[in-house]
């Protein structure tokens, strides 16, 4: 009787769509499928406890506590070089003050790749993750040293060594642009300006601005207090980036 009257009543028809539509989207947030998300944040000292704590709040808050994990590894007062075993030192060039490079310098490149990907690996062994982002603040002493000329290929050579190494091509990355401290440096300018065209450069890339985050007294550190400020900043465009990949499916 019921198929009857549903059959040869428009009515009865458009109410019962209705009523399907409704229970379709009153189905709660927890019966859709969620995915994982592998964040790993490296650098030198700005890359801090504070910054990793500001950015873990922020990601859980939007995908859930337990669809995220945040892998930290930072050591202060490092070029990129020390991430990067490859690592070719601009030609000709000379560290200021102190003369060519010497051969024991050359042993240190690559020195924290290691502790990095061993807590990168800790992380993802076993879990599967629908997306992996890289968060890097880090260029300060690049930027001090005059090496911006070798930045972008170091960097891209650390990017894709992550991708071998944990057996993914598609790792999307957040770069922090080091403030203006120095901006009157030629050396410091063109560091900064590296790190633009590396995230602007690329579909999976982003870079955030720091500039607003410490004053001229502050140098090329930020104050306590907005660490997490600069952790949620840099989370806000790793959101944006994995946003921009779920459209893209």
């Amino acid at each position: 009787m019921t198929n009857y009257f549903m059959q040869f009543n428009p009515l009865g028809r458009s109410l019962q769509i209705v009523t399907l539509f409704v229970l379709a989207i009153s189905q709660p947030a927890s019966a859709k499928k969620s995915e994982r998300h592998l964040f790993i944040l490296s650098g030198q000292s700005n890359m801090t406890g504070g910054l990793k704590a500001g950015f873990s709040k922020a990601v859980e808050g939007n995908f859930g506590k337990d669809n995220v994990t945040v892998a930290h590894h930072s050591k202060s007062g490092r070029g990129i070089r020390f991430w990067d075993k490859d690592y070719e030192f601009p030609e000709n060039y000379r560290f200021p003050g102190k003369g060519v490079p010497s051969e024991r310098t050359k042993l240190q490149h690559g020195q924290e790749y290691g502790p990095l990907i061993e807590k990168a690996r800790e992380a993802f062994d076993g879990k599967p993750f629908d997306t992996i982002t890289f968060v890097w603040m880090q260029g300060e002493s690049d930027g001090k040293r005059g090496l911006g000329p070798s930045y972008e290929k170091s960097f891209l050579r650390l990017l894709g060594r992550l991708k071998t190494d944990l057996g993914r091509k598609d790792v999307a990355f957040v770069i922090g642009r080091i403030n203006d401290s120095y901006v009157s440096d030629p050396n410091w300018k063109a560091m900064r300006d590296v790190q633009v065209k590396l995230a602007e450069d690329t579909d999976h890339g982003e870079w955030i601005d720091t500039d607003d985050l410490s004053e001229p007294e502050h140098g090329v550190h930020f104050p306590k207090e907005n660490y997490e400020k600069l952790g949620r900043r840099f989370a806000q465009k790793a959101i944006t980036l994995i946003r921009k990949k779920s459209e893209l499916k």
